[in-house]
Order: C-alpha cells, then structure tokens, then sequence
C-alpha cells in the first residue's frame, strides 16, 4: 500500500486492485502544485463538504469518472450539480463491501456545509480494510469516546488524523484520540496549511514518542510504501 500526501488533509492511497483519493483540495492549498485533473483515482472519498475538502471535487469528477462516497448530501450534490451518477452514498454506521475492500462510515465531531453556505451532511471519519491493512482516517473531529469502539473492532494499521487544532483536535487531542484506537502508525493531517492551524510538528513526534506511538510526517507531495 502505497500513501501520497499532497497537504492539509488530501492524500491518495493506492493498492495492487484501487486507487482511492481522500478529500480533494489543490487549487487554494498552499502545500501542493498538483492538478487535480492529472489524478485518476477510481474512488473519491470525501469527509464532509467544507471547501478544503471539497472544493476540487469537481476538476477530479472532470477528469476521471470515480466512484464517490460519501454522506447522502454529499453524493446527491455531486449527482446533482456535476451530473455524476457514480456514488455510494454511506452514512454514519454504514458499511459498503467492494471486490476491492470495505469501507465503513464512522461519527466524526464536526460540522459540514457546502462553499455556497447550504447544509452539507453530518461529517464522517472511514474505516478502511484493503487487503491485509486497515486504515482509519477520523476526517476532521475532536476526540470522541466511541473512538474506543473502533480500537475494539479494528486492528488499526494506519490512522490519520487532524492535529491542526481550531477548528478540529490539536496535538493532544490526536494522542488522546490514537489512546482510544491503538493504532501501528499515526499519519498527522489538517495543519500548517493557514495561520491559525500552525503546528509545532516536534511537539507532535515527542509528545506521540513520550507515549509510545510510532508516528510519521509526511512532507506535501511525498509518497511512501506502508
């Protein structure tokens, strides 16, 4: 399984049998030069219809013709709007078998609406089982106890979660996230891309290192084997 991280919370996963992209945000994120129209993903997750997970939905839709999931907002605007007939929607609790893989919709503490200001969904996190790996993205949240249910259910290889603070959990709000989950490895997203969300990355590795957790940062653009 192979990871690229693109900034802010945009990443792509690819495997031997798909290629999934994580909320797509290129053209206003500071940490990428990619088009999003040189992407050919085959799935487009996305958490929730913020403008910085949302706003390149359409550039990649324009370009490829992947399958979306995400909440029935998201995927009957995306039908509706882009005229795209290619969704799932999967709501909080859902779950969707794939010849690929299984995707699970989890609760995510956060709010949800479109660029235009109109109601977007409830957010949502995905749990992800491809092959042998399973993959957790939160999407944006604070902590929540159910995380600990996820810990439970899942032996979570790779969990990637915001660590910006603000508008979603800081740093140790990650750790008391990644307590609940025991994941392997933890991937920080959602920081550094606006002022507000500046993070000390070295207070992030020592304070995950202090408890025991493996962590990786990845630089923008960066692709790495998991």
């Amino acid at each position: 399984m192979d990871l690229t991280y693109f900034g802010h919370s945009t990443f792509q996963i690819e495997t031997e049998d798909v290629t999934l992209l994580f909320d797509p945000f290129f053209e206003e994120n500071p940490h990428t030069e990619t088009d999003p129209e040189t992407l050919a993903p085959d799935v487009l997750l996305i958490t929730h219809a913020h403008f910085d997970h949302f706003s390149d939905v359409e550039a990649v839709l324009e370009a490829s013709a992947p399958l979306v999931i995400s909440n029935f907002e998201i995927t009957q605007y995306v039908q509706e709007e882009y005229g795209h007939d290619a969704i799932q929607p999967l709501n909080e609790g859902g779950s969707v078998e794939f010849d690929w893989g299984y995707v699970e919709s989890t609760h995510a503490r956060h709010s949800s609406s479109f660029p235009d200001g109109s109601y977007g969904g409830v957010p949502n996190g995905f749990v992800l089982e491809l092959g042998d790996d399973v993959v957790y993205n939160t999407g944006d949240t604070a902590p929540f106890a159910e995380m600990k249910w996820v810990g439970d259910l899942w032996d979570v290889d790779v969990m990637l979660a915001p660590v910006g603070n603000v508008f979603t959990m800081g740093i140790y709000g990650a750790l008391h996230s990644t307590e609940m989950v025991e994941p392997e490895l933890v991937i920080p997203l959602h920081y550094d891309t606006f002022p507000p969300l500046e993070t000390d990355l070295d207070a992030f590795a020592d304070a995950f290192d202090e408890a025991g957790y493996d962590t990786r940062v990845f630089g923008a653009g960066e692709t790495a084997a998991l």
